[in-house]
């Protein structure tokens, strides 16, 4: 058995190329058992970050949503966080503030038991149903700002 930091990595290295043609592109983990992996799916960039020391079953997809930059303002922007935070359920908001603002939007799973760390087929299914959960709210967040202008 490899060590967990390790195991997660080929883990989502897997699931990650079974949802997407392009390869995963590792990212610099912040600590020593961090990992995770840039990939883009239909065009658009995300982010599967885990933590292999403190929570190896969960893992965090994230995206942004990059279009909502160039709207009206900062203190619009703070308003749409608090209400997409508030109306959609199971995915979280944040804004970002510099350089130029943005949103991510992330979706946090558990894929096995505490502190285990979880299976290949689990570990796809759990992807592709967070993958599900983001596309579906960002292309209703897209298609509701544009319904607005």
């Amino acid at each position: 058995m490899l060590i967990p930091v390790e195991e997660l990595k080929i883990l989502y290295q897997g699931a990650i190329a079974n949802v997407t043609d392009s390869p995963p592109r590792p990212i610099l983990p912040a600590e020593r058992y961090q990992g995770g992996f840039g990939f883009l799916r239909n065009g658009v960039e995300y982010r599967l970050v885990f933590d292999a020391a403190e929570s190896p079953e969960c893992m965090t997809l994230q995206t942004s949503l990059e279009f909502i930059s160039g709207r009206a303002g900062l203190d619009a922007m703070r308003r749409l966080v608090a209400q997409l935070n508030a109306e959609k359920k199971g995915v979280k908001f944040v804004l970002v503030e510099a350089p130029s603002p943005f949103i991510v939007c992330s979706v946090e799973a558990i894929l096995a038991g505490y502190r285990r760390i979880p299976n290949t087929e689990v570990a796809e299914t759990i992807l592709q149903s967070a993958m599900r959960r983001l596309e579906d709210v960002t292309e209703e967040i897209r298609h509701d700002l544009m319904g607005r202008r």
